[in-house]
């Protein structure tokens, strides 16, 4: 394994149990005790994920997590806290991070969400750093752009379609619910009166019907959340 795991951590008894966990799994690890040394490391290491033990009581806030996600997008983030908030998760994952867990953590979970983060996240490099095809859809990630190739044809999507588009393809052929999708594109909890991610799915299909009304790509799941079926091309 080339890349590594980093936990910021400034309590070295807890770092242990994690890196003990981590390690046995095959993972390496590096470990950062202040957000200096966190920077130093995310500089001089191919880091794929930081795994961030919230106490607020050493620095390590929710702006490090902006931080990071502002000049590393595609670092993985997965923030360990004593609050159990909803209003502190929603902060965690507005702020950037992928994931959030309350302590004490059971290191089997710790370490399946970290597996599945980081399948989730290769496959997003894999694709989505070169740019997808699909469908006779071409997206950008760089430049926040679908498009239609066999025209050219840029399509307009606003800021939460586009959003809630890429993180249907960073799933592509999974079951994305739609709890997953309020936290991720409109920054809150989804609850059965909300009809806002419905709606965006919906003009989202609208758009990539005109182009391509043969194919459908958005598929609802129901009771659970939405699915984009997809051929890489």
């Amino acid at each position: 394994m080339n890349s590594y795991i980093m936990i910021l951590d400034s309590d070295y008894r807890h770092f242990k149990a994690l890196e003990s966990c981590l390690i046995h799994a095959s993972f390496k690890t590096l470990r950062a005790v202040q957000v200096d040394d966190a920077k130093s490391l995310l500089r001089t290491y191919p880091i794929k994920l930081a795994i961030l033990n919230q106490d607020h009581g050493n620095g390590h806030g929710y702006e490090y997590i902006r931080f990071m996600r502002e000049h590393y997008p595609d670092l993985g983030i997965i923030v360990l806290s004593d609050n159990s908030s909803s209003l502190d998760r929603i902060l965690g994952i507005e702020m950037g991070a992928d994931d959030y867990l309350v302590k004490p953590v059971d290191l089997r979970e710790l370490l399946a969400r970290v597996r599945r983060l980081l399948e989730r996240l290769n496959i997003s490099s894999f694709h989505l750093n070169k740019g997808i095809n699909f469908s006779g859809f071409g997206l950008d990630r760089q430049k926040r752009e679908v498009t239609w190739i066999a025209s050219g044809e840029k399509i307009h999507f606003t800021n939460r379609e586009y959003d809630m588009l890429l993180c249907l393809l960073e799933n592509a052929n999974r079951v994305v619910g739609r709890n997953t999708l309020a936290h991720v594109v409109c920054g809150r909890s989804w609850h059965a009166e909300d009809r806002s991610v419905d709606v965006t799915i919906s003009n989202i299909r609208c758009k990539l019907r005109q182009h391509n009304p043969a194919d459908t790509l958005i598929r609802s799941i129901r009771g659970t959340g939405y699915s984009l079926v997809i051929r890489h091309e």
